[in-house]
């Protein structure tokens, strides 16, 4: 199953334990497929910078875990700009990944992103709704 899983879902799995983690996990043992973009990882370099998140930028697993991320395997490169939240248009970064890479699902912490449900026929579920589903 590929998985486009945002960046407060990565960030949740690096961090803490959980639902976020367990997905995370999978995804590295290869149980599912990653799929990500490099306006993904953009976000996600950038959110490890904020001062709150400043003890998870020195956690000692996150450079094992960014250079597993940026594997040219995982990644696809989005032909077409989406307008579909207009609320926090960043999420749309995450519809352009599922549908160039053809995901099937999106996992999101974002209420967003959670409250479409779905996208051209790709779920939108949380963690806990995916670890139930999928793990």
């Amino acid at each position: 199953m590929k998985v486009v899983p945002d960046t407060n879902t990565i960030i949740s799995g690096i961090g803490w334990d959980g639902p976020p983690r367990r997905i995370l996990m999978a995804l590295r043992e290869g149980i599912h497929r990653l799929v990500t973009s490099p306006d993904l990882l953009d976000e996600l370099t950038r959110v490890l910078t904020y001062p709150k998140l400043k003890p998870l930028a020195a956690h000692p697993s996150l450079p094992v875990v960014l250079e597993w991320l940026h594997r040219p395997e995982h990644l696809v490169f989005p032909d077409q700009r989406l307008d579909v939240i207009a609320q926090d248009p960043a999420d749309n970064r995450v519809l352009e990944a599922a549908v160039a890479g053809r995901a099937d699902v999106i996992v999101s912490g974002d209420r967003h992103l959670l409250a479409h449900k779905e996208y051209e026929g790709i779920p939108i579920l949380s963690a806990r709704q995916f670890v139930a589903a999928h793990l």
